[in-house]
């Protein structure tokens, strides 16, 4: 790997001053760097005050912390070794962050938290209610102490002081980036949907107040619109969509669904509401991806038996969207359910909560996990929009998905997957399984890479040229095939093809 942090240290050893070199402190080093290939470095006044005593006490042999700013480089730091960094994906619903030591490249470790603004809504459109009536002030805060105790945390298991980290590259999407920033954000959910930047921002640590250096570079990824935000720009840097010869897809589902369809020439991206299902959101056991969730189901079609998959190995506490996808896939399969998602057999499993059919997928005491018609019939509504979506977005620019030839999918529906499930069902379009990549938390990844490769900061800003944006919830074809899509898998197979 090119290591070639955004913020790296620059140790120099300079002539001291004599009779017959006068030169002051600050233009020896300007001219140092200069040397070095580093002309027109910015050196702020607090630090212009600390250097004439830090040349002196090192004999002018001297480490500078230096940082890019924008199209520059500036002088965060004089006289420390240690310099870390950390990259931030601030999910709607889950906060992951990973440390790096900048000098020489290595990842420390990786933690992540739940999103303490839940507790004003699930969703981000609930949150901006919530802004609207005045709480615009409590949401930013409660982002802001989550991310000064995730920071604290990861800081405090490596024996790192937080004065140390120099560099936070920040990947978000359009509204959590805004809250970070402390922006407006009430005009992103209302046509013509503005955000207040989409630009990339360089900022620092005292001015996002996060509990890092105050000199601290930050690095907060541009947006491509109202519902496209940063953390798919991130993605697609991670993935390398945009170095791709033929068009490819990437699929990124979490709170929404966002597509990306595009190559090294062009690139189309659109979101729209079609992800809860894969966050908890449409079933009361369903969980994200930790100890005790049931990630994988497989139903014998003979006997009824299921055999699940828990993470950790601990006792089943919810299911995650990977789990949900095999659960759907496998009752259809086994006819426990029709194409609607109604229940067509009756069984030990088969059981009624509050008056309506569930199947229970495992009982222990008193606790049990069961799924409810209910939930199916929302569950198909969330995989029905996703596909329409897909479906349209690669319509639209007159391809099929014949002519896709790889499909990246990241976000939930990203992390352990099975295709073969989800292509069962009609959630992906029934292509050739090689096709189809999983890359995980690709926003995390994203802001990883362009953490330790400053260079990549030309290619957002390139393909960001590129991107054109389509507002999926505006498309009058998407209710036509959304209608079809809500049974399993299709009301017509062949639009599944690829």
């Amino acid at each position: 790997m090119n290591l070639s942090p955004l913020v790296f240290p620059c140790r120099l050893k300079m002539e001291e001053p004599s009779s017959s070199d006068k030169t002051a402190d600050a233009d020896r080093v300007l001219k140092a760097l200069a040397e070095y290939g580093y002309p027109d470095i910015d050196i702020s006044l607090p630090l212009l005050r600390r250097l004439p005593e830090e040349l002196r006490k090192n004999r002018f042999s001297v480490t500078l912390v230096i940082g890019r700013q924008g199209d520059g480089l500036k002088v965060l730091d004089i006289g420390r070794e240690k310099i870390f960094g950390l990259a931030i994906d601030i999910g709607s619903t889950n906060i992951e962050c990973s440390i790096f030591d900048l000098v020489s490249g290595t990842k420390l470790d990786e933690t992540g938290m739940e999103n303490p603004q839940v507790i004003f809504g699930n969703d981000v459109l609930t949150r901006v209610q919530r802004s609207m009536t005045g709480d615009f002030g409590l949401l930013t805060n409660a982002l802001l102490d989550g991310l000064s105790e995730l920071i604290a945390k990861i800081c405090g298991g490596n024996n790192v002081s937080s004065e140390d980290i120099f560099a936070v590259t920040i990947a978000g999407n359009t509204i959590m980036s805004h809250f970070f920033l402390g922006l407006e954000v009430n005009n992103i959910p209302i046509s013509p949907y503005i955000p207040a930047v989409s630009s990339a921002v360089f900022t620092s640590g005292r001015e996002t107040g996060l509990a890092v250096n105050g000199n601290a570079l930050v690095y907060v990824f541009p947006n491509a619109g109202s519902y496209v935000g940063g953390d798919i720009i991130s993605g697609l840097i991670s993935s390398g969509v945009y170095n791709e010869e033929e068009p490819v897809l990437f699929i990124d589902v979490g709170t929404n669904v966002e597509i990306t369809l595009g190559c090294r020439d062009w690139i189309m991206v659109g979101a729209g509401a079609a992800g809860p299902a894969l966050e908890g959101g449409v079933a009361g056991i369903g969980k994200k991806a930790e100890a005790g969730t049931i990630s994988r189901v497989r139903i014998d079609s003979r006997t009824g038996e299921i055999q699940m998959d828990v993470i950790s190995g601990e006792e089943p506490k919810g299911i995650c969207g990977s789990g949900l996808i095999d659960l759907i896939s496998e009752m259809y399969s086994a006819d426990i359910i029709d194409r609607s998602g109604r229940f067509v057999s009756s069984g030990d499993n088969i059981i009624e909560k509050d008056g309506v059919k569930a199947y229970l997928l495992h009982r222990s005491g008193q606790e049990e996990l069961y799924l409810t018609e209910a939930e199916i019939k929302n569950f198909l509504l969330s995989k029905a929009a996703m596909f329409s979506f897909l479906y349209v977005f690669v319509r639209a620019v007159g391809l099929t998905f014949r002519d896709i030839k790889k499909v990246f999918v990241a976000g939930a529906l990203g992390c352990g997957i099975n295709p073969e499930s989800a292509i069962n069902i009609g959630m992906l379009p029934d292509m050739p399984r090689e096709r189809f990549i999983p890359v995980g938390n690709s926003s995390l990844k994203g802001a990883e890479m362009v953490l330790l490769n400053r260079d990549l900061l030309c290619d957002v800003e390139n393909m960001t040229r590129k991107i054109t944006y389509r507002e999926m919830n505006e498309d009058a074809e998407l209710m036509n095939i959304l209608q079809g899509a809500m049974f399993i898998p299709h009301t017509e197979p062949e639009m599944l093809k690829g």
